[in-house]
């Protein structure tokens, strides 16, 4: 059986290739937008992984889309 699977939580590089930014461009996003999806750290050190949810980011990329017609 062959499925295609899509990752539920992508890390920053992921999210930079998706959205094709930088990290500076990512970084200043996770600031200045608060429509944007919120970073999710697994652990509380200052060293945990940060992931960002695929599902959100999508939603707020068609949520761009819409915004760029209306």
């Amino acid at each position: 059986m062959n499925m295609m699977y899509t990752k539920l939580r992508l890390t920053i590089k992921d999210v930079c290739h998706m959205l094709s930014v930088e990290r500076d461009k990512l970084n200043k996003l996770v600031k200045t937008d608060p429509s944007f999806p919120r970073p999710i750290k697994e652990g509380a050190s200052r060293q945990a992984a940060v992931y960002f949810d695929y599902n959100e980011l999508v939603n707020w990329w068609e949520d761009q889309k819409q915004a760029r017609y209306s």
